[in-house]
């Protein structure tokens, strides 16, 4: 059965004209050159933006009408601009994805190909080792499907109403074009796991593809929604997917039950929407969702970043915001914030907005749950020893936000995260081998436990 739930916040919310900036979410930091150009036609500087860990270190990259940035945010309260490379034309979209210690970043409206940067030289210097017009010269869309070391491009003029599917794992610098078949229209947005394609085909719908033979991809399910179907995220069981439809705009995000896709139809199980102006007026625009655990982080136009609360899908709750663009007060375009990328190992969460550059957010609210107590019981790190690369597993908490941290045998901290999610993993590779002590620390309590670091 098909549900809809609109829900206005009027006790949180009660402005008329303009909205509370934020609601469990505060800005660490935020970069915004007001000096960089814009593209000229809708004055849009920022675009879409993606996030990179190596060696301790986080770090932002962002695109705007004529450069692709990188930015350090290790210190999320000072986010430090590294480099600026241009893209040598001026475009409204631009679009960044990483694979190990390569970024690709292709744009639409433009003649610039795919740019491959080498990431490793971070905090010293970006290298752009690759540009190339092999396959396409404007693109709207990457996604990579890590695990399978494969590069999915989508809305590009060479092959406008299908994917170009590259091998990036054998040769990460220069790819190999396993699959570029036609499928049955444009497709707008994309979203791979296992070989499996969630795709946003715009007004023609959702679809999901089989893409285990790159070279003919086979249609699993589809589903016609209610406007432009923009872009989609999978949850982490592979249940549902939260998916947005930009135009018109006012529409709601929606679920898809992904449970049965035998008969081939995809069911829109729910549709929501949390307007942060709330005089009746309910034309916010999702833009780009991503799934994290039991929540939604969605990139929200002018109403910034919302992070919305998913664990149960047919009641979806909005559990913080942080509105980017807060001279907003009447919904009239599609303005503020483009992009969000919410998984840096730290937790914190960085999001571009159109106008006002790179935010770097906190979600504060935490985990909640019914749970009052907390003891060693509720929580499991392992393998223990550890080689690295290790598993928490945490009960909920009730009014508590988790940390995880580790320290050295001198009582030093060497690494610390927000815990947002009951599942996660930590990769501390990057340590030197030796004995550290890892903690999980809830308000005054915190349960430790020796981790022992291999190779």
């Amino acid at each position: 059965m098909k549900k809809y739930t609109l829900l206005l916040l009027l006790a949180l919310l009660a402005y008329s004209s303009s909205a509370q900036i934020s609601f469990n979410m505060e800005k660490l930091g935020q970069y915004d050159d007001n000096t960089i150009p814009d593209n000229g036609s809708d004055q849009t500087a920022y675009s879409d933006i993606w996030g990179y860990a190596n060696n301790g270190r986080e770090y932002a990259i962002m695109g705007s009408a004529s450069y692709i940035h990188f930015f350090d945010v290790t210190n999320p309260t000072v986010p430090y601009l590294l480099d600026e490379i241009p893209g040598g034309d001026t475009t409204t979209w631009r679009d960044i994805k990483t694979y190990g210690n390569y970024a690709y970043a292709v744009s639409d409206g433009t003649s610039e190909g795919m740019m491959i940067f080498d990431l490793s030289y971070l905090p010293d210097s970006v290298v752009l080792v690759n540009q190339t017009n092999d396959f396409f010269d404007r693109c709207h869309n990457v996604f990579i499907d890590e695990p399978n070391g494969r590069l999915y491009a989508v809305g590009t003029n060479t092959l406008n109403n299908g994917v170009h599917v590259l091998d990036i794992a054998t040769d990460p610098v220069n790819p190999i074009q396993i699959g570029n078949a036609p499928l049955t229209s444009y497709v707008h947005d994309i979203y791979v796991r296992d070989n499996i394609a969630y795709c946003s085909h715009g007004n023609n719908g959702y679809f999901i593809w089989d893409y285990n033979d790159a070279s003919q991809p086979t249609l699993m399910a589809s589903m016609v929604t209610n406007g432009y179907n923009h872009s989609s995220w999978l949850s982490e069981d592979g249940s549902f997917a939260v998916f947005a439809e930009e135009v018109p705009r006012g529409l709601p995000l929606g679920i898809a039950d992904l449970s049965n896709l035998q008969n081939g139809f995809i069911e829109a199980d729910n549709y929501f929407q949390f307007p942060l102006i709330t005089d009746d007026n309910v034309f916010n625009t999702p833009h780009n969702p991503f799934i994290l655990g039991n929540y939604a982080i969605v990139s929200y136009y002018e109403d910034g970043v919302q992070v919305i609360d998913i664990s149960d899908p047919s009641n979806p709750i909005l559990a913080g915001y942080f509105d980017t663009f807060p001279n907003n007060n009447n919904y009239a375009g599609y303005f503020g914030c483009w992009g969000v990328y919410p998984y840096l190992p730290s937790g914190n969460i960085i999001a571009s907005d159109r106008k006002y550059g790179l935010h770097v957010l906190r979600f504060t609210e935490g985990l909640t749950s019914t749970k009052d107590e907390f003891s060693a019981n509720d929580v499991s790190i392992f393998p223990n020893p550890s080689s690295g690369l290790f598993n928490i597993l945490i009960n909920e908490v009730k009014g508590e936000h988790p940390i995880f941290e580790v320290i050295d045998l001198s009582g030093k901290e060497v690494y610390r995260q927000n815990i947002i999610s009951t599942s996660m993993t930590v990769d501390l590779s990057f340590l030197p081998n030796g004995f550290y002590f890892s903690k999980i620390i809830i308000g005054e309590k915190e349960v430790v436990t020796k981790l022992v670091k291999g190779n």
